[in-house]
């Protein structure tokens, strides 16, 4: 918080000019009634004066401690503002898990169908097993990327139906979801059934288990609008602001040569690496915005198949700690058995066949765009914990 301090304040003395007038005792007794009008005016002159010079003093002295104040009520309306960008509702905090595609949304997903937080959103009806297609959570998830369905979601439009495309009704829905998901998890609270601890109590929307028609990675789906398909954290925000519940978002990284192999070698995601390097370098000046925009909301960074951040245990431990594992050596000893591959750094002869040097401007201009997002996670994450 800004401090303002008083470097100007001087020292108000207040004085009284007296008044003194020489006169004989005759011409006193001569003019007693004039004098004691003049007496009265003057005073109640002097009466005058001197409050509003107190007044001012007063006003001046204080001037510095009245801005102060004022300053800090705004700047602490501003970060109450900022606080409930996601809405302040209490109960679960819902996390959306953004990423590039290629960066480990179905480890995650395999992850979070083992945790105890979605575990006992399945036990509430709110997640259902894959194929069914029910659950609020699948409710939830088609309202912002409908996949092949006969309408459009909010970020992948149905060109079949452009003309009829509505997102203020997928907006609506998604919001009703979020009050759905939130209400029977409150019902589940009022009978008893709380959390150990009163731990909060975090739920994924997305790559969550529970057979979504997308993981909601960017961009999302393939398609004519593909490189435009991905999600907005302004207006997921906005839904939770509406809903009046909590939510946050995580992020998942990966080294950008990996991500180029894994969506065009190992999946035909991109026509080229051409196309690949053109669409994740817009992409990720996407995530890099949103992320700056809202860095109190970060909740972690995760980078589980890349290969430095596969090292990072204390990002193991987090993770695990946000879906309720009470246990960091239960997390691990889970995850060991769904994630058996440790990555490895890419070598050089393998990048010069992946990328040739045609390309290799962009494929550096990727590389600078993918640690400044990868750092600006990091650097939010613990300035949020250094201010805890």
């Amino acid at each position: 918080m800004m401090q303002f301090k008083d470097k100007e304040r001087a020292e108000c003395h207040h004085g009284v000019v007296g008044y003194a007038a020489s006169t004989s005792a005759s011409k006193l007794e001569q003019h007693k009634p004039l004098r004691k009008k003049s007496i009265l005016f003057i005073a109640l002159a002097l009466a005058l004066l001197m409050g509003f010079m107190s007044d001012l003093f007063v006003d001046r002295a204080d001037f510095i401690d009245i801005e102060e104040h004022s300053l800090q009520r705004m700047l602490s309306s501003e970060e109450e503002d900022a606080d409930d960008a996601g809405g302040d509702g209490g109960g679960p905090t819902f996390v959306f898990v953004m990423g590039l595609e290629g960066t480990g949304h179905h480890l995650i997903s395999a992850l979070l169908e083992q945790s105890p937080n979605m575990i006992k959103m399945g036990e509430l009806g709110v997640c259902s097993p894959a194929g069914s297609q029910a659950g609020d959570l699948y409710s939830l998830s088609i309202q912002f990327f409908a996949g092949k369905s006969r309408y459009s979601g909010l970020y992948d439009p149905n060109h079949l139906q452009q003309q009829y495309i509505d997102v203020g009704a997928r907006y609506d829905k998604a919001v009703s979801m979020l009050k759905s998901i939130r209400r029977k998890f409150d019902e589940q609270e009022d009978q008893g059934q709380r959390n150990d601890n009163d731990e909060p109590f975090h739920i994924a929307i997305n790559a969550n288990s529970c057979a979504g028609p997308s993981m909601m990675s960017y961009p999302s789906l393939l398609g004519p609008d593909r490189a435009l398909q991905n999600f907005n954290l302004d207006v997921f925000y906005n839904a939770c602001a509406d809903a009046n519940v909590k939510c946050k978002h995580v992020y998942l990284y990966r080294n950008p040569w990996d991500i180029i192999k894994s969506t065009y070698i190992n999946r035909p995601y991109n026509k080229s690496i051409y196309d690949g390097l053109r669409v994740y370098l817009s992409v990720l000046q996407q995530v890099h915005s949103q992320l700056v925009s809202f860095p109190e909301k970060n909740m972690g960074c995760f980078g589980f198949i890349d290969a430095e951040g596969h090292e990072l245990r204390h990002d193991w431990e987090r993770f695990g700690s946000l879906w309720g594992w009470d246990s960091p050596e239960d997390f691990m000893a889970t995850a060991m058995e769904i994630n058996t591959m440790s990555p490895v750094p890419m070598s050089e002869e393998t990048k010069a066949t992946l990328v040739p040097n045609r390309l290799r401007v962009l494929m550096r201009a990727l590389e600078d765009i993918h640690n400044r997002v990868r750092d600006s996670c990091y650097s939010s994450l613990n300035s949020m914990e250094d201010q805890s």
